[in-house]
């Protein structure tokens, strides 16, 4: 797509203003949250956020989906769908190098699931959306098959990590690792997952799951819907 040149220059600036010309000059921050911009044309400000990410490592592509930024690796397949959490549309996107359905999940991937408008449509805070979220997956394991649970806060914004050993009956055990940033001025909760077999999670973590998490960005001047 070949974009209009003041629409082109306009982007740059937001781009420099939400810090992400320094993500083209050095590597991506674990769990990077951008700052504010001023909002211009959507579509273009996508298009000109892709000709300036840096060359991703070897074996990987960036993926830009709504308005979250990661790393994911080439050929996986992937697909998107329209859900809802607590009354609360969202969106996912999930990728794997399985073949996977709703009917088939995959055993390992990843998935970016967007819950947009809580308090607008609710009433509810992202804050408190984010913890309506995962309480269901707190409550669903014992204190042994929670690998990994944290929480920082600030006045506008919550991340949590929560990592846990899922052990279904008929089912090969996996670990799955969840990253959740709740923004209450968005009003938006971005949930981050990555999730492999217990028997190769060592080696898919630190392959897909790292590369995944670690260069994770939001961008909360482009719109999550």
């Amino acid at each position: 797509m070949k974009l209009n040149p003041l629409v082109f220059a306009h982007a740059m600036r937001v781009i420099a203003a939400t810090a992400f010309m320094a993500v083209a000059l050095s590597a991506l921050g674990a769990h990077a949250q951008v700052a504010d911009a001023p909002v211009v044309d959507i579509e273009d400000i996508r298009e000109a956020i892709k000709t300036q990410l840096p060359a991703p490592p070897v074996g990987f592509v960036w993926q830009l989906y709504k308005n979250a930024v990661f790393l994911q690796a080439v050929n996986w397949n992937d697909a998107q769908r329209l859900s809802s959490t607590d009354g609360v549309p969202s969106t996912v996107y999930a990728a794997s190098p399985e073949r996977f359905s709703e009917q088939r999940p995959f055993e390992m991937g990843l998935t970016v699931q967007i819950i947009n408008g809580s308090q607008k449509i609710r009433r509810i805070e992202a804050k408190d959306m984010g913890l309506l979220y995962l309480q269901p997956f707190v409550d669903a394991h014992t204190k042994e098959n929670v690998l990994m649970l944290e929480r920082s806060e600030n006045a506008d914004s919550e991340r949590t990590v929560f990592r846990y050993r899922d052990a279904l009956a008929g089912s090969n055990p996996v670990i799955v690792h969840k990253f959740i940033l709740a923004s209450n001025e968005a009003d938006t909760v971005h949930v981050f997952t990555f999730q492999s077999p217990e028997d190769t999670w060592k080696e898919n973590w630190k392959a897909y799951g790292k590369p995944f998490l670690g260069k994770v960005v939001v961008l909360p001047n482009v719109p999550a819907n």
